[in-house]
């Protein structure tokens, strides 16, 4: 490694070309330019030193979105060490749990960084290595603690690299950081920043003017459904947006096309932790698919399932003070995602552990789930699988209307669905979605449903 090579924020701050140049505009409404950028993360930087940490630390931030945490992220990294997100909608037990699991020596929240002023960093920091281990990012495990994931700086770049390049991504626009810094999409949202020397935004108190202020932004299905609610509302609405990222759920079509009305380019996403985000996608248009692999990114089917190599792989899973290869012996990285080829790009069908029989049937949730938000009824669902002494377990549908939850709502439901779905995939029972999983989540998680459903189970 060469003893001049400089991490993106260090680059942007010692050229005179960007140097003055706004990279941040805070939740606030202030402005940072790349030099107070670098300044604000040596600040961090030297603060953590005052705290014990070195090259050989872990440390960990629980918090939602700021320009402080952002500032904890990068500092760490550029000392050398390791830095792990964690959920502020965890219980302190849980966090106390993974902070023991991961060795972390430090695990700061925001008002631990209040106190962040002026300070010089020692000697002794290492040089700059893009390939040693940088990120843990935990993954939504589907029993016990999460998994976490350990990639190097030069990973989160690449993958970046095919991201921007797809959606013509360059240090003249901005991204909104609108998912959280603890989740993978958070984390590729600021390595398309840097890799760029673009703006980053934080929203500000209304999400979806904050939206509309950026041109590119990063979205699950359900908040592209409330930005269009919001346009509705606005119809005098100005906006610079031209871009917007979709993933971390299946994407309706009806969607992409409403949204396209207003002038904007949608893409369809595939991504995971252990790639570093987003890994297929593509501009989206009447079919359901995820394109072709972005730059760098390798894929096979093998069996159905997808297999994934290349750009932003990482470099395994941390456990007991080592990293843990995530590929098999061929180098691949098994997605256990079920997967088919159809009309030149790949459509995810669902997770293989996902599946379940009811009466000797294979059941696939995912798919009726995309028959249902089909219905245009529906604004978000979950099969799940329940007992039944018959058929051993039968579908049943966690969902939330876009109207009230009520008896028409479901038989309207039913009705559209006996027309579209074989009767052995049709839900037996019908359930309003939880409100108290929707909090401080990117994405409900199947596990919580299942411990949901059985409690409902247990009280019926």
């Amino acid at each position: 490694m060469s003893a001049t090579k400089l991490f993106p924020w260090q680059i942007f701050a010692n050229d005179p070309q960007y140097r003055e140049k706004i990279a941040l505009r805070s939740s606030q409404g202030d402005v940072f330019t790349w030099e107070e950028i670098e300044q604000k993360i040596n600040e961090t930087a030297a603060f953590l030193q005052t705290r014990g940490i070195t090259s050989e630390s872990a440390v960990a931030f629980c918090g939602k979105n700021s320009e402080a945490m952002l500032f904890l992220y990068l500092a760490t990294i550029q000392l050398g060490a390791k830095i792990l997100g964690i959920n502020p909608a965890f219980p302190q037990e849980k966090i106390t749990e993974l902070c023991c699991e991961y060795a972390i020596d430090l695990c700061l929240c925001e008002k631990d960084l209040l106190a962040i002023s002026g300070g010089d960093l020692s000697e002794g920091i290492p040089q700059t290595d893009f390939f040693r281990p940088a990120t843990m990012t935990l993954t939504s495990g589907s029993s016990g603690l999460p998994k976490a994931v350990v990639h190097h700086v030069q990973a989160h770049l690449d993958n970046a690299r095919g991201v921007c390049q797809l959606m013509r991504f360059d240090s003249s626009q901005s991204w909104l950081l609108s998912l959280p810094l603890y989740h993978v999409s958070g984390q590729g949202i600021v390595w398309r920043w840097l890799l760029c020397g673009a703006e980053l935004h934080f929203p500000q108190s209304d999400f979806y003017e904050s939206v509309l202020r950026t041109t590119h932004v990063s979205l699950v299905p359900t908040q592209l459904q409330r930005l269009l609610d919001h346009l509705k509302q606005h119809p005098q609405a100005t906006f610079k947006t031209t871009h917007i990222l979709l993933g971390g759920a299946h994407i309706p079509v009806e969607l992409t096309q409403a949204v396209q009305q207003y002038g904007i380019s949608s893409y369809s996403g595939y991504g995971m932790t252990e790639m570093a985000s987003t890994i297929f996608a593509k501009l989206s248009d009447n079919l359901s698919g995820v394109g072709q692999p972005l730059l760098g990114r390798e894929f096979r089917l093998v069996k159905g399932e997808v297999w994934l190599k290349g750009a932003g792989l990482a470099l395994g899973y941390w456990k007991n003070g080592a990293i843990i290869p995530l590929v098999n012996e061929q180098g691949w990285l098994q997605t256990k995602d079920k997967g088919v080829w159809q009309n030149n790009e790949l459509v995810i069908v669902g997770r293989l552990d996902n599946m379940f029989i009811s009466g000797g049937e294979n059941i696939q949730p995912e798919e009726i789930e995309k028959v249902i938000l089909g219905s245009g009824l529906v604004k978000q669902v979950f099969v799940l699988p329940k007992a039944d002494p018959e058929f051993g377990v039968r579908p049943v549908a966690i969902l939330e209307f876009y109207e009230h939850f009520t008896e028409s709502a479901v038989e309207m439901l039913r009705i559209f669905l006996q027309t579209h779905l074989a009767r052995f995939k049709q839900p037996v029972v019908y359930y309003p979605l939880p409100q108290d999983l929707q909090q401080g989540a990117i994405k409900i998680s199947r596990k919580a449903l299942m411990q949901w459903l059985a409690c409902q189970e247990q009280n019926s």
